[in-house]
């Protein structure tokens, strides 16, 4: 009998005298199907740390402390049927390839996840939440779903802390080298989610996520957020989404001046030499082209002929956020451009 072997065997014995007969029954038959599968040629099952166990060439996450990480029913669900979770694989290198513009996936090379049955996956799921070497980290999390990030989490969790880089937050939006985040609410444990935000060396020395120096409140923000992106209710598309960053960008950086209505009366504007622009005056702004709205927040009012209070925001928002902003402020006006065939 092989070190695996033994290793899943002494888990089995463990869950007998814990949670009796059924529940041993079904891990029991869920490590069997783990060994006959060979899962371990793509996991670490057992926590053996070694250059094997340890490198970068497995093709599948490390499992020996899945209990702490994943839900139960949520492991259940995927097994049966399996989709990618890390749109450019466990190691990104192995599956990208250089392009004329950038870097791009190969879609070919990463290889499907073996479908199990129903009654397979309930076992294997039930087998796998046993695994929870790192169980202490799990305890140490004291998490708070009162803690939101509100209005200001897109920007804290893409232009602060850039985790956007890396993670997709909706399908086909965001990076490709890290696991999708839009479904982590139902797969990840909301306490597993933040341990490894506090400290990602911790579950796996060899990670290439960085250590970001957060605090304690924004730590639950951040993960408040990524529970949020699994709204299933309220989840947004592309388009809804542009929307909604709009209407964020609009509160966080137009709204001290130009107001919460977008009247011109925010909190700076008393005692402004130049009155802020009034974004619902439909006479004045049909009278302003897209291309002038566009660069008056883009190069600010001097670029325009207008007031130097008007700061640039070339270097806080990106052009597709700029144009989605002129877009916004033709709504505050319900207005267009008179003449423009757009």
């Amino acid at each position: 009998m092989n070190n695996t072997s033994r290793t899943l065997w002494a888990i089995c014995a463990g869950i007998i005298l814990l949670w009796g007969a059924n529940a041993y029954a079904g891990a029991y038959d869920g490590f069997k199907v783990i060994e006959k599968s060979n899962c371990k040629s793509c996991h670490n099952i057992t926590g053996e740390i070694g250059l094997k166990t340890a490198g970068l060439w497995r093709k599948g996450p490390a499992l020996y402390y899945a209990g702490s990480k994943y839900n139960q029913h949520w492991l259940e669900k995927w097994l049966q049927s399996p989709n990618q979770i890390r749109p450019a694989g466990v190691y990104y290198l192995d599956h990208a390839q250089a392009g004329v513009k950038w870097d791009s996936i190969r879609r070919d090379s990463l290889e499907p996840h073996a479908r199990l049955s129903a009654v397979n996956a309930k076992n294997v799921a039930m087998a796998l939440v046993q695994l929870r070497s790192k169980n202490a980290l799990i305890k140490a999390e004291h998490y708070d779903p009162t803690i939101s990030a509100g209005a200001l989490g897109d920007m804290m969790f893409n232009k602060v802390n850039g985790c956007m880089s890396c993670h997709s937050i909706e399908p086909g939006y965001g990076g490709l080298s890290g696991p999708e985040l839009y479904t982590a609410a139902e797969r990840l444990k909301p306490e597993y989610m933040l341990s490894v935000i506090r400290d990602p060396q911790a579950w796996n020395h060899r990670t290439w996520m960085p250590t970001r120096d957060l605090s304690e409140e924004d730590m639950q923000k951040t993960v408040n957020y990524i529970i949020s992106l699994s709204d299933t209710g309220n989840k947004p598309g592309v388009q809804h989404f542009a929307e909604q960053s709009a209407a964020k960008n609009y509160r966080m950086y137009c709204m001290q001046c130009h107001g919460i209505s977008g009247k011109g009366a925010g909190v700076n504007a008393r005692d402004m030499a130049v009155p802020p622009r009034n974004h619902s005056n439909a006479k004045y702004l049909k009278a302003r082209t897209n291309e002038e709205l566009f660069k008056a927040i883009k190069e600010g009012g001097l670029a325009v002929n207008k007031s130097g209070l008007m700061p640039p925001w070339s270097k806080t928002l990106s052009d597709i956020e700029i144009t989605d902003l002129v877009k916004h402020i033709r709504k505050l006006c319900k207005c267009k451009y008179e003449g423009s065939k757009k």
